[in-house]
C-alpha cells in the first residue's frame, strides 16, 4: 500500500510541475531590429507595452522596442506604465545588449 501511495504522490508531483512550467514566449519578429539578420530564439527581450494596440504596433515594427532604451517598464509607444509584454528577438547577445542597455549620460 505504501508503494502505491508513493508512486501516486510522485505522479501527482510530476503532473503538477508539468502544468506549472511556464513556456518561454516565442519572439514576434523573424529579423533582428538592429542588424536585420535572422533571430536567435535564445536572444530575446520582453518589452513592456501598455495595451493590446501597442502590442500589435511593436509586433508589427520591432524597431519601436528600441525606443524603450532598456526601460521595459514603460510602453515605448505611449510612455505609459507597462501592463503586457511583447517578446522581441535579436540575432546575437551584442544586439540584445545594445537594445537592453540605457544610453550612457555624458
Amino acid at each position: 500500500m505504501k508503494k502505491i501511495l508513493a508512486i501516486a504522490s510522485a505522479l501527482a508531483i510530476c503532473v503538477a510541475f508539468s502544468f506549472g512550467a511556464k513556456k518561454a514566449a516565442a519572439p514576434v519578429n523573424k529579423e533582428c531590429p538592429i542588424s536585420g539578420k535572422a533571430v536567435n530564439a535564445d536572444q530575446t527581450v520582453d518589452v513592456g507595452v501598455c495595451c493590446g494596440n501597442c502590442a500589435k504596433k511593436v509586433a508589427k515594427d520591432p524597431k519601436l522596442a528600441l525606443k524603450a532604451k532598456g526601460n521595459f517598464k514603460k510602453c515605448p509607444v505611449t510612455g505609459k506604465p507597462a501592463k503586457k509584454t511583447v517578446t522581441i528577438g535579436f540575432c546575437c547577445a551584442k544586439c540584445k545588449g545594445e537594445a537592453s542597455t540605457p544610453p550612457k549620460e555624458v
